[in-house]
């Protein structure tokens, strides 16, 4: 194996980065509950495959754009300590090591913005491919500056980092991708090895049909 891409939200991270950022954020008088019904929305139509992604990220990320960034990065540390850290299962953390040790390039790729998302990337030294958090003027502007890491799009994303690399798309002929969504079967069809990990109800039927290896990498 040389190349091993790593789902982040419910796969290496058990939970969802965005709202434990929102539960984070509100939880310490950033900003007001109401936010979480608008999360909790938003993802009953990311698992029903229909969520409209770039208002999902000007949902999020335009929150964010009244105050400097600066102010929010010590506010994402804390956060990536507290709320984030406990969450990666010691499944996944064996996992990045095996890999390691076989020398295969690591990435985390995910539709979560690269504002939280890198941040997880430094916490568990791996490189991320995610839709980039436009900043101007030193603040967020609640747009994303670039191509959008989602979905169909995450392989196009994929290939253009694996080029930065001078690596070839033939790269996905020795590639694990470990994810545990439905929206991502574009890409879990694309890999030679796909892994679903604490799978959601539709790819798991799908990988069972399959006969795609299933793990659950939870945290007690």
């Amino acid at each position: 194996m040389s190349l091993a891409l790593f789902d982040l939200d419910h796969t290496m991270l058990d939970g969802d980065s965005n709202t434990l950022w929102l539960e984070y954020l509100v939880e310490h008088g950033h900003l007001p509950a109401t936010v979480l019904a608008a999360q909790a929305d938003y993802m009953v139509r990311y698992a029903a495959e229909q969520l409209d992604i770039s208002d999902y990220y000007g949902f999020h990320l335009g929150l964010l754009g009244q105050r400097p960034l600066s102010d929010w990065l010590p506010v994402r540390a804390a956060f990536v300590a507290s709320s984030i850290a406990p969450r990666i299962s010691v499944e996944a953390l064996v996992a990045l090591a095996e890999h390691r040790a076989r020398g295969d390039t690591l990435a985390i790729i995910t539709a979560t913005h690269s504002f939280i998302a890198e941040a997880v990337g430094e916490l568990l030294d791996v490189p991320v491919i995610a839709s980039r958090a436009e900043v101007r003027d030193g603040m967020l502007t609640g747009r994303i500056d670039g191509p959008i890491c989602f979905r169909e799009h995450k392989q196009p994303c994929l290939m253009a980092w694996l080029k930065a690399r001078g690596m070839r798309a033939e790269a996905l002929d020795a590639c694990r991708f470990y994810s545990d969504s439905a929206n991502d079967l574009p890409l879990l069809e694309a890999v030679s090895h796909p892994v679903v990990v604490n799978a959601d109800e539709r790819l798991g039927a799908i990988a069972k049909s399959r006969k795609w290896p299933a793990l659950s990498w939870r945290c007690a």
